[in-house]
């Protein structure tokens, strides 16, 4: 009998991998038009039943037999990825009698142990390599094919593999390659064929890696299968339930919140569901999360009634900082630990997973856990734009894995103006094909909608009506833009701020700054003038995580006078209500952000947001801005409040659609670089090229202009407990036991770990190549700032 994995059956395995599979492609609805559902299921069908065949060569059924034998471990004639492509392709083609599906399978099949490859390589890996011709004839010679023909009768396909002659099997290698199946598959290219690609693959890869674990585990998959068929249903009344539970804390703010949320539940109700491509455009403040969160459950009910299947929805936001605060909201508002039911995935979340059984709820082990987490097997994720955007734009196969929970979602992004606008022609071109072909509903969500999509166009539907009038009845602040045409020194800014801290001795401040140099001068000034007027708080990327959150926590909960000076890492969903704004100039999605922070809950007294253009007097008296943000950014945020002082916030609204219709005419040329990459299937080229390469489209959604390294700060005892275990983890010798232990504990570790550009670290230490770089307790006092963090050479790291 033929073996998949130690103790387990070839034929076990292929049914296995087919009933998961199947399972989850039938409760799916897709709508491509060049390939018919039945097709579809049917090509699914045969990829998940033929994607091993290549293990019946003696080569591997050797090597499986004996793992202990080590000779065997680097044989490449046990290998079985390209060999199993090739017989897939020839089964498709014979019962399918269609060469184009036959490609897919042979594409989705031979590579997944591994990452999607261009399509031409697809093509040399046999053609131009004679090394592979040689080595696919001696496997295939190599097959017992009397078991591999059981195997196939018992899967109930209808193939002969007795009659299947070496040469018949050569000749199918040139024609695989051939120009005829060539132009065929080149015909069709597009982003419809790209994502049905992607789509195959990952149910081929999720099935084939659940079905190995739950073997390695003793486990039955028809339990998982159970749980697939059967999942839980969420009322949207849960919502209204939970809003009714919290304490008014501003009647006007309340009433005002909930108008909206009603305006956006009517729209819902009559929405057409052929509209995919959705936004809820409010001001800062307003309750989104929750109207978006009732606006998917409901959308969701809507689609289950009235077109048959069940979509998952996924909320996206582009900090991990947010994920916490809004997945406990999520928590508490469903009423349910459940993993099936809502989960968390982001770098830092712990991997796992558990449901009910039999009324107990029930912890899956790490390796199901890491799986079904990374897979996105929930009905609600609250994930980062980071995971949902590179596991759409890739080639990955770890990345991949989630696609197929991705397939008729709705996905809800939150503060959609983070998407880069380099970026906005292909997320508009995928995310229009996506929710043609794939059924997928987004919903966009922010104060200052990016025209990605066009209203005016009719490519995006609003949920909000009349949603001009929700930003010109707010009146909570005041912008200060008439010190914009000045350029503003530090020591110019400093008596500024001396001079309005000391005038409004019963407001808050908070002051924005653009680098950490500036943050810190700043700060230290402060502190040093200021220290007996107020609560003085620093808040960057250069102090630690575990002292950053302790500080906000701080912020929050202290009712005394407070002055906090900060880079724009507090526009990353920091929940804080301030009464006097300062910020150094930039783009306008990221004033309006900053902004939000000033009398967030529209109190009696109107706040002020006072913005200043501060400039490097040391550096040609260079904008600080510019060392940070993209030109383009800039000039059209100048243009936009060109002549403007005083601002109001009934304002807004129209200065960040001039400021977008502005940037839009720009375009981009690397979102037609990775469009065309995509379209022709060129995924090395689109997902894997290096940097230095100008031809590359490579999508990177957060970009670096410099090499980063991690450094641990052992700042006090619990930071000495925590690298001590990490390095009895390093020691632990089962590489399984290892990465467990890790993914338990890494988020501790990252509590005490910056993240820092290698020039300055290196000027201070020496780095760890290998691994994060050690600041031992005794270095701490040269190296790390209890108040400011991280000790730079700021001389020279002005712009970091």
């Amino acid at each position: 009998m033929l073996l998949s994995h130690p103790g387990k059956l070839l034929l076990d395995h292929l049914k296995n991998v087919f009933l998961i599979g199947d399972c989850i492609l039938m409760q799916k609805k897709t709508e491509f038009e060049s390939f018919s559902e039945h097709d579809i299921r049917q090509l699914n069908k045969l990829n998940l039943l033929t994607h091993d065949l290549g293990k019946a060569t003696s080569y591997f059924q050797d090597y499986i037999r004996n793992l202990d034998d080590n000779t065997q471990k680097n044989d490449e004639r046990k290998r079985h990825g390209l060999l199993s492509g090739v017989l897939s392709f020839k089964i498709v083609n014979a019962v399918m009698k269609n060469e184009i599906l036959a490609f897919l399978s042979y594409m989705v099949v031979s590579k997944h142990h591994g990452e999607l490859d261009d399509f031409t390589n697809f093509i040399s890996v046999i053609s131009g390599d004679e090394k592979n011709k040689t080595l696919l004839k001696l496997q295939f010679e190599s097959i017992d094919k009397g078991k591999l023909q059981e195997v196939i009768t018992r899967l109930g396909i209808d193939f002969d593999i007795l009659s299947y002659t070496v040469d018949e099997f050569e000749n199918d290698i040139d024609y695989i390659t051939s120009r005829k199946v060539r132009k065929k598959v080149k015909e069709l290219m597009g982003l419809e064929i790209f994502l049905l690609i992607d789509y195959l693959f990952s149910l081929l890869i999720f099935s084939d890696k659940l079905e190995a674990i739950y073997n390695s585990e003793n486990m039955n998959i028809e339990e998982f299968i159970e749980k697939n068929t059967n999942r839980p249903r969420i009322s949207s009344d849960c919502v209204d339930k939970f809003k009714k539970s919290l304490e008014i804390k501003n009647i006007r703010m309340a009433e005002w919140r909930n108008r909206a949320y009603q305006d956006v539940l009517g729209s819902v109700e009559n929405l057409s569901l052929e509209e995919k491509i959705l936004s809820i455009n409010l001001p800062t403040g307003s309750g989104k999360t929750l109207t978006a969160l009732k606006a998917a459950l409901r959308l969701k009910e809507r689609l289950i009634e009235e077109k048959g299947y069940n979509p998952r929805i996924i909320y996206v936001l582009p900090f991990t900082s947010i994920i916490e605060q809004n997945f406990d909201v999520f928590q508490k508002v469903l009423g349910t630990t459940e993993s099936n039911v809502l989960l968390k995935h982001h770098y830092l979340s712990q991997r796992v997973y558990q449901w009910e059984k039999e009324g107990e709820i029930e912890s899956l082990s790490d390796t199901v856990s890491e799986h079904l987490v990374e897979s996105w097997d929930s009905e609600i994720v609250v994930s980062t734009f980071v995971q949902l955007l590179h596991s759409i734009f890739t080639n990955r196969n770890r990345k991949l894995k989630k696609f197929h929970n991705i397939v008729n979602s709705i996905i809800i992004l939150d503060e959609v103006q983070s998407i880069p606008h380099r970026y906005w022609n292909l997320v508009r071109e995928t995310f229009s094909a996506m929710a043609k072909y794939l059924n997928c509903h987004f919903i966009f969500m922010t104060a200052t909608m990016p025209l990605i999509f066009s209203e005016e166009n009719k490519e995006i539907y609003e949920l909000v009506k009349d949603k001009r009038k929700y930003f010109e009845e707010f009146s909570r602040i005041t912008i200060d833009a008439k010190r914009l045409t000045d350029k503003t020194t530090l020591d110019e800014y400093k008596t500024l701020l001396l001079d309005d801290i000391l005038r409004y001795k019963k407001d808050d401040f908070l002051i924005v700054m653009n680098t950490i140099r500036t943050s810190i001068e700043i700060y230290s000034f402060i502190k040093e003038e200021l220290k007996d007027e107020a609560e003085i708080y620093y808040l960057s990327t250069n102090i630690i995580p575990k002292e950053r959150l302790d500080r906000i926590k701080k912020i929050k909960e202290s009712k005394n006078r407070k002055i906090i000076v900060s880079t724009q890492m507090i526009e990353a969903g920091v929940d804080i209500d301030i009464d006097r704004v300062y910020r150094d100039f930039g783009p306008m999605d990221s004033i309006n952000q900053t902004a939000g922070r000033c009398n967030r809950e529209w109190g009696d007294k109107k706040g002020l947001v006072t913005l200043v253009n501060l400039v490097n007097e040391n550096h040609h008296s260079r904008p600080y801005a510019t060392y940070i943000y993209d030109n383009v950014l800039i000039e059209e945020t100048k243009k936009a409040l060109s002549g403007l002082e005083m601002i109001e916030e009934k304002e807004i609204f129209h200065l960040a659609e001039k400021y977008y219709v502005g940037l839009k005419s720009h375009g981009s040329d690397e979102s037609q670089k990775l469009l065309d990459c995509i379209k022709e299937l060129r995924y090395r080229e689109a997902f894997e090229c290096g940097k230095d390469d100008k031809n590359s489209g490579v999508f990177e959604l957060i970009r670096q202009d410099f090499n980063t390294v991690d450094v641990f700060i052992e700042i006090d005892d619990d930071a000495t407990e925590v690298w001590q275990e990490y390095q009895s983890i390093k020691k632990i010798k089962d590489r399984f036991e290892r990465k467990r232990k890790f993914n338990q504990f890494k988020k501790d570790l990252y509590m005490y770990v910056l993240s820092l550009p290698e020039f300055a670290v290196r000027k201070q230490v020496d780095i760890d190549e290998k691994d994060i770089t050690f600041i031992n307790r005794e270095m701490v006092f040269n190296t790390y700032d209890k108040d400011t963090g991280f000790m730079r050479d700021l001389e020279k790291d002005y712009f970091f």
